[in-house]
């Protein structure tokens, strides 16, 4: 993925307890700031679907590997 370093940057502002992971409602607020407003249930089910060590949050690489699902590119993320 092109600009990994501004992902980086904004995934770091958004883990406000610099943790190296983000909540669903982080990432909710996150997204509402770009205009992106999407139920808590919904941001729930993509924080669980890209949480690989499951441990109830989403990591940068979820965050990428969920991004570049929306790019259209399937590769294999874990």
């Amino acid at each position: 993925m092109e600009n990994t370093a501004i992902l980086r940057q904004w995934f770091d502002r958004v883990d406000s307890e610099k943790t190296g992971n983000i909540t669903a409602a982080q990432l909710k607020s996150a997204l509402v700031v770009g205009n992106l407003e999407f139920p808590i249930t919904v941001v729930q089910q993509m924080c669980r679907i890209y949480d690989f060590d499951r441990n109830g949050t989403m990591n940068f690489e979820g965050l990428t590997c969920f991004l570049r699902l929306g790019e259209g590119s399937w590769i294999s993320c874990s």
